[in-house]
């Protein structure tokens, strides 16, 4: 199983915790265009990494689909038994943009069951990417996603069948988290439940950054006495949470929060069982967006704050220019007329000093070459690969090839 990442975007330790402990995974929808996000994450598409995986049952180890052998004999395919809606799961090595996802399904001449794969649910996260159902199986198939998240589900909708996967690839782009190398910063809460409302005890109380624990003096977040009784938040952004503090009601009925479960995205960050605290904090190092607190008793519970600690992810903000391919160039004739800089090139730079001169289109070539214009293509658009030299400015940028653009719309 490999263990590649294209590029830190947390500490190790922080890193190796997380993919010890991840099993469920949250999920945004990015509607953008594929192209235009990956600009704006200043990545290209390429392959990502499983950490681990677990699958419904066990005939062949789930780690048979992540080993990067594309073997279709069963003894090295993750097969699961013969079982009903049976699934594979696997934790990418760290949060990502999921452009595709690409199965390699057992050679046919094995296949002694019915194939789970001809009525499959394939989920980036909370999303789902594709819903496949035929009456014949296939051999080799790509599913788009556009989706961020980390973590992949592979599950049918057959009620008997086996699921017999020799290779799940998957595609896209990491993501980052801002300030990583800096202490976790408070995360923003956009809404809030709760499963009853006690009086004038709303869960937004919770969340107003007022710690005070006299419900008297300051509302806390109260629920009526009834069966486990919880509250949830969902984050303003997907992000990875260090840290929950929760601050318990001191006037009266602090017992409601000695058992509970806190939970990120159905993770169980603490499953708590001690004396009752005035505050308290709970690691809770998880991917995610969803806080929820359930008691195990049947009593009302009051949370008067609850902080929570992490890295939001950073999210792809307004387009200011467009990708529009890679185009070839030719010396004598030049696709874009103008050469604006030479030095230390990056896409941000190039389109900068393009938009300055008023330039609609802008093309960076050679790794360090910025070329502006007022129409561009007149030889024409070729693949992507033809434009792989890394920007001097911004290695994760792709600048052109030694005579193709990167070619980019001022927006």
């Amino acid at each position: 199983m490999s263990s590649r990442m294209s590029q830190p975007w947390v500490s190790h330790l922080l890193l190796t915790v997380l993919l010890l402990l991840c099993r469920y995974a949250s999920a945004v929808k990015l509607h953008k265009p594929r192209s235009e996000v990956l600009s704006l994450l200043g990545e290209q598409e390429g392959r990502l990494y499983f950490g681990n995986c677990e699958q419904s049952s066990e005939q062949s180890p789930c780690v048979f689909a992540i080993d990067e052998s594309y073997n279709q004999e069963p003894t090295q395919c993750a097969v699961t038994s013969l079982e009903g809606k049976p699934w594979w799961m696997g934790v990418l090595e760290t949060p990502a943009y999921i452009t595709k996802i690409t199965l390699l399904n057992i050679d046919q001449l094995y296949r002694s069951h019915p194939d789970a794969l001809r009525a499959v649910t394939i989920m980036a996260g909370d999303d789902v990417c594709f819903r496949y159902e035929s009456d014949e199986s296939f051999v080799k198939r790509s599913f788009p996603c556009d989706t961020v998240a980390d973590q992949i589900v592979i599950r049918s909708r057959m009620d008997s069948a086996a699921l017999t996967l020799c290779d799940v690839t998957v595609y896209g782009a990491p993501i980052r988290f801002r300030g990583v190398v800096d202490d976790a910063g408070p995360l923003r809460v956009q809404s809030c439940q709760q499963s009853s409302v006690s009086g004038n005890g709303y869960c937004e109380n919770a969340f107003d950054g007022d710690a005070n624990s006299n419900h008297n003096a300051r509302p806390c977040a109260v629920t009526i006495d009834e069966a486990t009784p919880w509250m949830s938040a969902r984050l303003e952004i997907p992000s990875l949470v260090t840290e929950i503090k929760i601050f318990n009601r001191a006037d009266c009925c602090g017992d409601g929060l000695n058992q509970f479960l806190l939970t990120l995205d159905n993770r169980v960050c603490a499953d708590y069982e001690g004396a009752t605290f005035e505050s308290k904090s709970f690691s809770c190092l998880y991917f995610g967006s969803r806080l929820r607190i359930k008691s195990k008793k049947n009593r009302a519970i009051s949370v008067c704050e609850m902080q929570v600690l992490g890295y939001p992810m950073e999210l792809p903000r307004d387009a200011k220019f467009k990708a529009l391919g890679c185009y070839k160039d030719n010396h004598k004739d030049r696709d874009l007329g103008q050469l604006t800089s030479s030095i230390l090139m990056s896409h941000e730079k190039c389109y900068s000093i393009c938009k300055r001169l008023g330039l609609k289109y802008f093309g960076v070539q050679g790794g360090a070459h910025c070329w502006g214009g007022s129409t561009y293509g007149k030889h024409g658009k070729v693949d992507e690969k033809k434009c792989s030299i890394p920007c001097e400015d911004n290695e994760k940028q792709r600048c052109g090839g030694s005579i193709f653009n990167n070619i980019f719309e001022v927006l």
